[in-house]
């Protein structure tokens, strides 16, 4: 693997972890700016399962909310993101 696909993998798993981020912490109707800015991995997270607009078993609302599947996901992403990036100091 090249670094430039590092570069893109780490590029993308942060972006989907954003996504899941969002749909746990506030989630963002099917037609925000950030579900249009974000529509791929927004497609991606939808695709695998891990948000939903699912209200219940016949309803459907128009906010994408995590799924707990995402939210199992978003710990593991949590988990590699804490591993590979370098952490966050404010004070430098």
């Amino acid at each position: 693997m090249t670094l430039t696909e590092v570069d893109d993998h780490v590029t993308n798993l942060v972006a989907l972890y954003i996504v899941l981020d969002r749909a746990w912490r506030s989630p963002f109707t099917v037609k925000s700016d950030f579900a249009r800015k974000g529509a791929m991995h927004v497609a991606i997270a939808a695709s695998e399962g891990f948000i939903t607009t699912k209200v219940d078993t016949d309803t459907w609302g128009s906010r994408w909310c995590i799924t707990e599947v995402g939210m199992e996901t978003k710990g593991e992403v949590d988990e590699v993101l804490k591993e590979i990036l370098p952490p966050h100091n404010p004070a430098n």
